[in-house]
């Protein structure tokens, strides 16, 4: 006998965005990559793929890091082969470039007088790097959050000791999270 039905199964461990564990666990913080796969400005841009949502990080020319969506709003080029420039992340497309919060700094084949100037945008993560892990929240937006403020990132025990006394890495497991929790509680 199984403790679960298919259906009970699916619900808990499904975690797209279009799921309800995928809702609930888009309301805390996510660990999306390590710090040094984003060492340098202006460097490569990260493939990142959580919780069946595409995404790119990059670390801008100030040394800030941003996470947009993965695929260019115009014509659905990935970014990740976009070049990182300039405070933006250029589609290798037609050029589009876009800065870290999202919003569109050159679009080279629009218009000068276009409306999609100050208009067009792409889908941008609120990001914070702590125990030399980037976090990126992607839940609701923050206006509709109680409060109106993204929740605190988890205070671990690992981010809070000195670089000293960490070794922070990732590994890939090709199960869901509730396998791999189940297998760590074991």
């Amino acid at each position: 006998r199984t403790m679960l039905s298919t259906e009970q199964n699916a619900m808990l461990t499904q975690t797209d965005p279009s799921t309800p564990m995928g809702a609930f666990f888009r309301r805390f913080w996510q660990p999306v990559a390590l710090v040094e796969e984003l060492a340098t400005p202006d460097g490569p841009p990260v493939k990142i793929n959580i919780m069946g949502q595409e995404l790119v990080a990059f670390r801008d020319t100030e040394g800030v890091v941003g996470v947009l969506d993965a695929h260019c709003p115009h014509r659905g080029a990935h970014l990740f082969f976009g070049r990182n420039e300039d405070c933006g992340l250029r589609c290798v497309y037609h050029g589009w470039k876009f800065d870290r919060h999202g919003k569109a700094l050159e679009l080279p084949n629009v218009p000068a007088d276009s409306n999609l100037h100050k208009t067009v945008r792409t889908k941008a993560y609120p990001v914070r790097e702590f125990g030399e892990v980037i976090w990126a929240y992607l839940g609701p937006e923050p206006a509709t959050l109680p409060g109106g403020i993204l929740p605190e990132l988890p205070q671990l025990e690992f981010a809070c000791m000195p670089p000293s006394h960490r070794f922070v890495t990732k590994q890939r497991f090709d199960c869901n999270w509730a396998q791999i929790m189940e297998g760590d509680l074991d």
